[in-house]
């Protein structure tokens, strides 16, 4: 079977996965019985033994107010935290530390949400960069990882971004950006609402676009390769990533415009239309002569 040839000179992901099961001598079938978490159903709920049988530390919005406003801190909300952090780095998961025997080392999961909002407050417009340059320092030598949410609208002038925003990316392993098609200004954005509005299922299939602006490359001087990537097309141009959230998943799939006019559109016009039929000309017939 023959494929279109826009698509013939794309690699196929198919062959790179047989070949990469064949080389561990595993055969696909088999590999696809070992979990490695790339589903999540979003339904399933965590058994309370695991729960209970969890390390879990709820630092609350009140009680680091109540924290930081400590002569020690004197409102520091960043220093508070830290310190925190830094003490429970310290209980167990440190890597400088060796592991006592017959311990089981488990990793420190760390979320912290929305920072850089209206409620954090600092010693002065810098905290909250010297905060991320602080923990960025604790989590290299510790068995933990840290995932943080930043409002970045809070932080942009006439659909600007201020440039602190570039510099918080530069002190983060990562950062991945949803910029959902509610509420939004970017361009690309209004371009998939205004195909929404003539009659498009764009804005019923996806529900935001997916930006990658920083890969994970630690211990190393040179960017991450991602010319490499399957997400380029080989001529250049990156193929863009939208997100959709059903029930059970939430998918990051690759967005592609949808057809010109919508799916309902006929593109071939049906035989008792009448711009269908030209008069004056028939099979073989030249316009403007007749027929012998």
């Amino acid at each position: 079977m023959k494929i279109a040839w826009r698509y013939q000179n794309l690699p196929r992901v198919d062959s790179d996965d047989d070949a990469r099961h064949s080389k561990h001598g595993s055969s696909p079938a088999e590999a696809s019985e070992v979990p490695f978490c790339e589903r999540f159903d979003l339904m399933l709920r965590i058994q309370p033994t695991a729960v209970d049988q969890a390390q879990v530390e709820v630092l609350d919005s009140g009680r680091l107010l109540c924290m930081a406003s400590d002569t020690k801190y004197g409102g520091d909300m960043y220093q508070c935290l830290l310190d925190h952090i830094a003490a429970l780095i310290d209980n167990g998961f440190s890597s400088l530390k060796p592991t006592a025997p017959g311990a089981v080392r488990n990793i420190l999961r760390i979320e912290i949400g929305s920072l850089g909002s209206g409620f954090w407050q600092g010693s002065d417009s810098l905290s909250i960069l010297k905060f991320l340059h602080r923990l960025r320092g604790l989590l290299r030598y510790s068995y933990a990882v840290c995932m943080l949410s930043f409002p970045v609208h809070l932080y942009e002038d006439t659909g600007v971004r201020l440039p602190v925003v570039r510099r918080i990316e530069h002190l983060c392993d990562a950062v991945v950006e949803l910029e959902s098609f509610e509420g939004t200004y970017a361009k690309p954005s209004d371009i998939v609402l205004r195909q929404a509005k003539s009659g498009t299922a764009t804005m019923q299939e996806y529900h935001g676009f997916v930006h990658i602006h920083k890969l994970p490359r630690l211990n190393s001087l040179t960017a991450s390769m991602g010319r490499l990537s399957l997400l380029h097309s080989g001529g250049g141009s990156a193929n863009n990533l939208a997100f959709r959230l059903r029930r059970k998943k939430f998918s990051i799939e690759t967005y592609h415009l949808p057809i010109e006019g919508g799916v309902s559109e006929r593109r071939v016009p049906a035989k008792d239309d009448p711009k269908a039929m030209r008069p004056g000309m028939g099979c073989g017939s030249t316009p403007g002569r007749t027929d012998p």
